[in-house]
């Protein structure tokens, strides 16, 4: 599968949508062309399992999502996380919704797959993390409703809201060069500019 990279400096706000601190050392930006293939391919390379899968997930259907994880046997926790502009028009006019969002425990490769592929929607919000470091602004629709701790490990994806690309965000990995000596061999870098 190929894939783009290209590094970047950490700014919030001006590029980024999310908080970070202290401030990483380096992130990529990742164009893949199956971005669930390459989230899959990465973590299962970097092998630091758990790993901490968060997503956003229709409101209406908590239940359903629930079902799914426990078939998984995954270990994970919701919540809903209040905002002011999320409404949804229904044939009795605009109704409020908060947006749901679920972090699963995942432990091994096979249990990453299956978690991808059920819960990667590519207009939500979507993270894999080698750490449990995720947290949420009070509204969600702030500016920095998503935050992320970082130590020396750290490292992880965001995926970017309507487009394919990704966000990857490490500390362990402080060149491109590092990063591409670790990447499996069915991802096949067609471009990368440092």
């Amino acid at each position: 599968m190929e894939i783009y990279i290209r590094e970047q400096m950490y700014a919030f706000k001006q590029y980024h949508d999310f908080l970070v601190k202290p401030l990483p050392k380096t992130v990529y930006d990742i164009d893949a062309e199956d971005i669930e293939e390459f989230f899959s391919l990465l973590f299962s390379q970097l092998n630091q399992f758990p790993l901490y899968v968060t997503f956003e997930w229709y409101d209406d259907d908590y239940i359903g999502m629930k079902e799914e994880l426990d078939k998984l046997d995954a270990v994970y926790s919701y919540k809903f996380i209040p905002q002011k502009s999320a409404y949804r028009l229904t044939k009795y006019g605009n109704i409020h919704f908060d947006i749901l969002i679920f972090t699963v425990k995942v432990t091994n490769k096979n249990q990453l797959t299956e978690i991808i592929n059920k819960s990667l929607i590519p207009y939500h919000l979507f993270i894999i993390s080698n750490q449990n470091n995720v947290t949420f602004g009070e509204m969600y629709d702030q500016e920095d409703s998503v935050q992320f701790e970082m130590n020396d490990l750290t490292t992880f994806c965001k995926m970017q809201f309507d487009v394919p690309a990704t966000y990857l965000v490490t500390n362990q990995f402080e060149s491109m060069h590092d990063l591409l000596a670790i990447l499996p061999q069915e991802l096949k870098v067609v471009k990368e500019d440092e």
